[in-house]
């Protein structure tokens, strides 16, 4: 498929989607050659879920990079810290390093590893690293699960062009050093949940992603690394008929997407 085809491929799933109420963010750039293959509201404010952890993560490898804190530093986790969603810390509180608490955030997308973190370095110094980057959409108002807030009217916010600024500050190794970058890609190449832009991908290959899901809303953001060809990836989903339907539909445009690179890659 040629450039031009998968171009109005993704405009015909689009227009297909959106007559089905969902709601949709895209921005697929080639972080190389600074192409870009398709943009669709990608500067929209949308509600993040859970991938509002990525500025989180490198805020707190900001700190490092200053001094005020260190990977292998104990944070103390206690019992009443723990939300009944964690798969990670069921067996009870403890002191955890930095390092685990960030890796369990991104890679399992724990809550409770995440409030802590927000705790540790504050709502307002996440916000500060947010701004000082231009993320203009991006703001965290709110802690994990608290429900309570988002009936007050707060949440967290992003934008898939926000990701891409990080995403391509972290490819650059320009955000932090060039060891904490590297820190926080290896991160992101761990993510275990694959069910979104990997659905039907069925090659071993490299990603560096983070996803967010809520109910009848998605998301995943990443960096694909293809031998030749390294782009950017991030798909939003909101208001969707169903969590499946969103999930399905990153899938299909991510297959898509995929497809026509390694076509390029291998050319």
């Amino acid at each position: 498929m040629d450039r031009k085809d998968l171009q109005q491929v993704i405009k015909n799933e689009i227009v297909s989607v959106t007559k089905d109420g969902a709601e949709i963010s895209l921005l697929v750039k080639d972080f190389k050659t600074q192409d870009i293959l398709y943009s669709h509201e990608d500067t929209k404010e949308v509600v993040s879920a859970s991938i509002i952890k990525v500025p989180i993560m490198l805020t707190a490898l900001e700190q490092v990079q200053e001094g005020k804190l260190e990977l292998d530093s104990f944070i103390e986790l206690k019992d009443a810290g723990i939300l009944e969603d964690t798969e990670v810390f069921e067996y009870g509180g403890g002191k955890y390093t930095l390092e685990e608490l960030l890796v369990w955030m991104i890679i399992e997308s724990d809550n409770t590893a995440t409030n802590c973190l927000i705790d540790l370095l504050s709502m307002e110094t996440i916000n500060t690293f947010c701004k000082k980057h231009s993320l203009k959409s991006t703001k965290l108002e709110r802690r994990m699960l608290d429900f309570q807030a988002v009936q007050e009217g707060r949440n967290n916010y992003t934008s898939a062009g926000d990701m891409a600024i990080l995403y391509e500050e972290l490819y650059n190794r320009t955000i932090l050093t060039p060891d904490l970058c590297n820190t926080a890609l290896g991160i992101l190449k761990r993510q275990r949940h694959k069910q979104l832009s990997l659905r039907y991908i069925y090659d071993d290959i490299t990603v560096a992603h983070k996803t967010g899901s809520l109910d009848n809303l998605d998301h995943d953001a990443g960096i694909f690394y293809l031998p030749n060809i390294q782009y950017y990836f991030g798909a939003f989903v909101w208001n969707a008929p169903s969590n499946e339907y969103a999930s399905k539909w990153i899938g299909r445009i991510s297959k898509g997407i995929y497809e026509y690179y390694k076509t390029n890659n291998e050319r």
